[in-house]
């Protein structure tokens, strides 16, 4: 069964209607989602890449995981499964530290997918030993990678079109 979400107006208030995720991009209906960003004890920030599969943005570096708020679920739930669905660890709600919500509008795939969403940032330590259980999930996620803030800047600078653009998470995470 395809996942549920919550519709939200556009100030980011549940309207009380529920649509199919598919829905939700077709028409474009404001709703929200979750970014966590793990980080190690060195300071290197965990960047997933993409499916090369994957209906978006496939191939392009992201958040360390994300995904839809299911109907229902509140954000740090959310946060807790998408953490165990596309990198296979176990996290509890007080590992993890909610940093700020923003906005993001985006029209892909020729006008096909309308992103229209508020989405909810934390941020959690991830040990030597979780990294060594890293496990991409299939058609979620191709690879890991950590990049200092300093590699990331580079990178950013030299080669953005390999991430997905991020702007509020990114400025949080070089600054």
């Amino acid at each position: 069964m395809e996942e549920q979400i919550d519709v939200l107006d556009s100030t980011g208030q549940k309207t009380g209607e529920i649509c199919p995720r598919s829905e939700v991009h077709k028409r474009g209906l404001w709703h929200r989602t979750v970014h966590i960003w793990l980080i190690d004890k060195a300071g290197k920030i965990l960047f997933q890449l993409r499916a090369h599969d994957k209906e978006n943005n496939p191939g392009l570096y992201d958040t360390s995981c994300a995904g839809h708020i299911s109907a229902g679920d509140s954000s740090i739930e959310s946060a807790i499964r998408e953490i165990r669905e596309e990198l296979g660890l176990k996290k509890k709600p007080e590992d993890l530290t909610f940093i700020f919500e923003a906005v993001h509008t985006s029209v892909l795939n020729g006008g096909s997918y309308i992103d229209n969403e508020y989405y909810d940032t934390y941020k959690a330590f991830i040990s030597e030993e979780e990294k060594s259980q890293l496990v991409p999930q299939p058609h979620e996620v191709d690879d890991f990678k950590f990049f200092s803030v300093k590699e990331l800047q580079e990178a950013l600078e030299k080669t953005p079109q390999n991430f997905v653009c991020h702007p509020k998470d990114f400025d949080y995470l070089l600054h």
